[in-house]
């Protein structure tokens, strides 16, 4: 396999749609496995909403990336593999951004951490803990269109945001995932150095709620 390149997200490269891309690519792929429930049926590339937040996202962490850590602190990051021109499709070529006249960059996944949680986890983590902060992985997705191109890529980020966590002198890195399907996502994230904090329920407007975890790495 290629070797995974990690870069920070671009608004130039229109960054904030491909993390939507990322997440519109996942669809398919969850339903096949039994886990649609995670995100239902519904895209999120094409809300203009959805895209104003996630360019947002991309803006802040491209604006703040020299200053120093506060709660409104945002990274972004794209992870890419160069490949070479003529052995990708057509419609892989499309997702690909120039390099050389031979070879281009493909991004296959997404990242970005955030300096506090999500609010629907506070019951378990608070926003943050200014005795023992922490970074929190808000977002990490794989492009599925990108197949066997991507992998590795997830956990290539994670080592990523494990490396910006201990840079800050944070002992802790926290995430929260979807636990149906018999926590195949909550074991992926153990499988990486998590240990789970809890679980919790999210209510969601005009549907079931949203069975999910918490959990945490400590570095």
């Amino acid at each position: 396999m290629p070797p995974i390149h990690i870069r920070p997200a671009s608004t130039a490269l229109d960054d904030g749609l491909r993390l939507l891309q990322n997440f519109d690519s996942q669809l398919p792929w969850l339903s096949s496995i039994g886990s649609s429930a995670q995100w239902g049926a519904s895209t999120r590339s094409d809300r203009e909403d959805v895209r104003a937040e996630y360019r947002g996202k991309v803006e802040r962490s491209e604006r703040g990336w020299d200053d120093p850590w506060t709660r409104d602190w945002v990274r972004a990051y794209v992870a890419e593999v160069q490949v070479k021109r003529e052995d990708l499709s057509p419609e892989l070529l499309e997702l690909a951004i120039e390099n050389t006249t031979d070879t281009v960059r493909l991004p296959v996944a997404g990242m970005v951490l955030q300096g506090r949680s999500s609010e629907y986890v506070r019951g378990l983590v608070p926003e943050n803990d200014d005795g023992d902060p922490f970074v929190y992985l808000l977002y990490l997705l794989s492009d599925r269109r990108t197949g066997e191109l991507g992998k590795g890529a997830g956990a290539a980020l994670i080592a990523h945001a494990r490396d910006e966590t201990r840079k800050l002198g944070f002992g802790r890195l926290c995430v929260d995932c979807w636990r149906g399907n018999d926590s195949k996502l909550v074991q992926y994230y153990e499988q990486q150095g998590f240990k789970v904090l809890g679980h919790f329920d999210a209510e969601e407007k005009g549907a079931c709620s949203w069975q999910g975890t918490v959990l945490e790495m400590r570095l």
